[in-house]
């Protein structure tokens, strides 16, 4: 990709409703699609897919590499970093839930944590118990994932609020479109 394409705002504008049964130029070869992006430069989808793919595993790198430097698992960062970001107890099938991480890794970080000292269970049972930091907990989390949470904000203030608007609202538009042809595979049978 040269620097011209690369400056090109990645923002779809789309001139129809959605088509429901599109049909695909996916030969299983290559990929073809074009679409019009913002400033009316033609992409074909393999470009945008490449880039999108290359940003989302560049932000996923950057926590991962916080992680390390803050002697973390990534999965210990993000439950820490979920707790302090939601300043009251948890429990492990909300963090499941607000992590998309599977209870067994959620499971280990929180029994990292717990072996540590930074975090205590009290109430319910099983899953259902509440997830408190506690004091030593609170002291890691402000080392670690409050600079964190400061560095995400000092982002979000240096974006324009219609900025903020269109990054979200572009990323649930996505998502839902995701969900939606994914679930013909779900429902496909995975038989030769």
């Amino acid at each position: 990709m040269n620097q011209t394409e690369r400056d090109i705002p990645l923002l779809i504008i789309f001139a129809k409703p959605l088509d429901k049964s599109p049909k695909s130029d996916y030969n299983g070869q290559s990929l073809i699609s074009d679409f019009q992006v913002q400033g009316g430069a033609a992409m074909k989808f393999t470009q945008f897919n490449e880039e999108y793919n290359r940003l989302y595993k560049e932000e996923d790198s950057l926590y991962h590499r916080l992680a390390r430097h803050f002697h973390l698992s990534s999965s210990a960062f993000w439950v820490l970093y979920t707790l302090e970001a939601a300043q009251k107890p948890l429990t492990q099938t909300e963090l499941c839930g607000l992590l998309c991480f599977s209870k067994q890794t959620i499971h280990s970080a929180l029994k990292q944590l717990e072996r540590e000292g930074c975090l205590r269970l009290s109430g319910g049972s099983g899953r259902n118990k509440n997830i408190h930091l506690t004091g030593a907990g609170l002291d890691l989390a402000a080392r670690t994932v409050r600079p964190v949470l400061r560095m995400e904000e000092l982002a979000f203030l240096d974006m324009t609020g219609e900025d903020r608007e269109r990054l979200l609202t572009l990323h649930r538009q996505r998502m839902e479109l995701l969900l939606h042809y994914a679930e013909p595979l779900f429902h496909s049978s995975q038989e030769e």
